[in-house]
This record gives structure tokens, sequence and C-alpha cells, in this order.
């Protein structure tokens, strides 16, 4: 595969030239400062990138002592104690109608509706009917996992009016280098639906190890355990949303862990490895600007994209649809469009007017 090198603005450069090792070093170029380039450990994969919160497109929420505050974003508070309970997530599906609407010889056409069918039934997890044992509508630390000997940070976020009895879905969102809280905002448009989580990535410069094999996918595999032991989930519709590192490791768990899976949404980032032989099927919006430096498309999102457009039997015909510039894949199987957002303007910016709405639009179709 071949070695990747890019610049990291004011902040120098990425000189990581390895073979056979991709790299995505990031850098946000927002006003309001930039952090530094990154790389991350684990299984011998490089996936980094750097992100300053500035402006409604890429502005961060920071977390200190579980209360949330808008602004730049920071690093998480720190929680002790505790042991990681077992769950078990079920596959489950969902059927939705395909997109209706014109498009001619590949091109891209312009759709009025997309119509979506009839959603599975929820599928409860173990901890439905147990007491919340939280605040809700707020970003609570949880007792530390403990990932091949390191404590990792987490939160959880339960829903306005949360009731145990009721199965939610749940959406894991990991961020950006530089903060645990530089994160797609989707607590932001989820409201009293779903039940939320983030983490702390601890690659270099608080990113995420993308490695197939690497730590980071075991720390996914204990919270959505703990949390399905806990809280009260719709195991069919587990979600994970991404943004630049945050998104390559979602490249990477949609590939090892799509049996969890029902739907995924990334801003910029990439992927890489052998994806011959990735689980489950699942739904999937990109959302990727022609102008971002830091992750290109040809970067692996672009390959990501059309591996998927072939696995949910898709055409190569797009539809335009709401919200813009957003264009659904025609021919997709029932229930699991791949969906690709190409803005131009943005670079390396987060779209936050754009990802949340566009993100959860996907998700509560399912």
């Amino acid at each position: 595969m071949a070695s990747r090198m890019t610049k990291l603005g004011a902040r120098g450069s990425c000189l990581l030239a390895l073979v056979a090792l991709p790299l995505a070093c990031s850098i946000d170029d927002a006003p309001g400062g930039n952090a530094g380039g990154s790389t991350s450990g684990g299984s011998g994969n490089i996936s980094g990138s750097t992100s300053a919160a500035a402006g409604a497109d890429s502005a961060g929420s920071s977390t200190t002592g579980g209360t949330s505050s808008a602004g730049a974003s920071n690093g998480g508070t720190t929680s002790t104690g505790g042991s990681t309970s077992a769950g078990s997530a079920n596959g489950g599906s969902a059927n939705a109608g395909s997109a209706n609407g014109g498009s001619a010889n590949g091109g891209v056409g312009t759709s009025g509706t997309s119509g979506n069918g009839g959603a599975s039934s929820p599928t409860a997890s173990a901890g439905c009917e147990m007491p919340a044992g939280q605040a809700l509508n707020d970003w609570v630390p949880q007792p530390k996992l403990n990932v091949s000997g390191t404590d990792r940070e987490w939160w959880v976020w339960l829903p306005t009016n949360y009731d145990p009895k009721k199965p939610y879905p749940l959406v894991f969102n990991f961020h950006g280098c530089s903060s645990s809280g530089n994160i797609v905002p989707m607590q932001n448009v989820t409201g009293d639906k779903a039940i939320l989580v983030r983490a702390t990535g601890i690659s270099d410069n608080v990113c995420w190890d993308a490695g197939a094999g690497g730590n980071d996918v075991k720390f996914f595999d204990q919270m959505l355990a703990d949390v399905l032991a806990k809280r009260c989930v719709d195991t069919s519709r587990v979600f994970a949303t991404g943004y630049s590192s945050g998104s390559w490791l979602v490249n990477t768990l949609e590939c090892e862990r799509g049996d969890k899976l029902r739907a995924t949404g990334t801003v910029s980032g990439g992927t890489f490895g052998n994806k011959a032989n990735c689980k489950g099927k699942y739904a999937r919006m990109f959302i990727h600007d022609a102008n971002d430096n830091d992750n290109k498309i040809t970067d692996g999102n672009d390959d990501e994209r059309d591996r998927l457009v072939t696995a949910n039997h898709c055409t190569n015909d797009r539809v335009m649809e709401a919200p813009a510039p957003c264009a659904r894949y025609q021919g997709c199987d029932p229930g699991y469009p791949v969906i690709w957002c190409e803005t131009t303007g943005k670079g390396h910016a987060r779209q936050d007017s754009l990802a949340p709405g566009a993100f959860w639009g996907l998700f509560s179709s399912l």
C-alpha cells in the first residue's frame, strides 16, 4: 500500500513515510488555533488528525466534571474505578424503501423525496428495566474501562425523560484529534430519542488507533458491552459517527464490527487495511469536502464508498436529496443506503451545520 505524507500547515509537516502504513495527519484551518499533527499506535497502522474549534462548522464542546460547555474542545474529565459488564449485541435488521427519483446515465439526478419503509421492532438489551443511575441530558463520566492494561475515559449521555423500559438507539461519537469533546455534536439533534457515547483516544495527540487489531476496537467492544448491560438499548439500532481521526476508526469498526452497527456517518477521514472479509451489513453516509487537504478524499474514503456501493448492491447512479449536497446511490438493498455528501470550501472543518442533522436523518429513518 502506498505511503502518504500530509502537510500540517503552520505546525510544520508530518514526515511519516512508512512502507505499507497509510497516513492521515490533519489540522483544521479554522481561526482560533491549530493543534499539532498525530499518529496512532496500536497494530502498526497510522491514522491521525488534529482539529481546532472555531466557527459554526468546527466549534467543539468541552466537558469538564461531567458538564457540557460550548467553545473550543478541551480534554475530558477523569473518572476512577469501575469494571466492565458483559453484554451482547444482537444483529436485527430494518427495512426501508429505496429512494425514487430520476437519474440518467450514471449522472446525478434530482429527487423530491426518498421513501423509507417500515423499521424493524426494537430489540431490547439486558440493561432494560435498570435505573438510569446518572444525570440526564448531560455527558456523564463512566467508571474507567481497562483496555490492554490502560484505564480509558468515556462518557454516556442519557436523553431527556429517559425511560428504562424503552429501548433507545445508541450512537457512538468518535472525536478528531486534540480533544475528546471534538465530536460531531449529535446531542444537539437527538433530543429525547437516543443514548450517546463518547470517549478519549490516547494515541499521539489524543487520536484514535484505527488498526483492525488495535486497542480502540477492543475499547469499542468494552463500551458497547457495558452500555448494553446497564442501559435500555435497541440492539438493532447501534450507530457510530466520526470526525477526522474518529472517521478512520469508524471506517475500521464498520468492517471489523459491522455485525454490531446498523449505520455509520463520518466527516473527513479515510480507510485502509484488508476490506475483503468485512462483517455484517450497514447503511452509510459520508461527508467530505473537496478542498480538505488534510484528509483528502483519495486517502481512502472514495475506496470505502465504492466498496459499500458494491456490497449494498447499489448502482452508480446518484440522486440529489436533502440536505444538500447529499446524493443517494440508487438501487441499494432496501434499508441499506449509501449517501455521499461532497461539500466545497469547508476544508477540514467538522461541518456542524450539516453533519449532525444529516446523520440523525439517516439513523432515525432505519
